[in-house]
């Protein structure tokens, strides 16, 4: 049988700010405040995604590599304003399936 070697884990964030976003300037977001952090390099082995975003509850679901949680997780907190507005992020969930976070998301 097979076994994977990419490993992966799944956040659930909340985005706590005064403006509305969409999927597009989450994710522009999120990866410019990678890209400032870590570089190029640390962007590709962090292996971020956005699989799912909800502009109305202001809810996302995020995918990164097991080994990088730690810096993926630093570079959320990283996000203290979004367009001259105050904001946070909190990571509510992590998980290791998709599966059993969108039960709870």
């Amino acid at each position: 049988m097979p076994v994977r070697s990419v490993r992966r884990r799944y956040l659930w964030i909340n985005i706590e700010s005064n403006i509305s976003l969409s999927s597009a300037s989450l994710n522009s977001i999120i990866e410019n405040k990678i890209l400032y952090l870590y570089g190029v390099k640390g962007a590709v082995e962090i292996g971020y995604r956005l699989i799912e975003y909800d502009p109305e509850e202001s809810n996302a679901i995020l995918r990164c590599f097991h080994n990088r949680l730690n810096e993926f997780r630093s570079a959320l907190a990283h996000i203290y304003e979004i367009q001259g507005t105050p904001a946070r992020v909190d990571v509510k969930l992590v998980s290791g399936t998709i599966k059993s976070l969108r039960k709870r998301f």
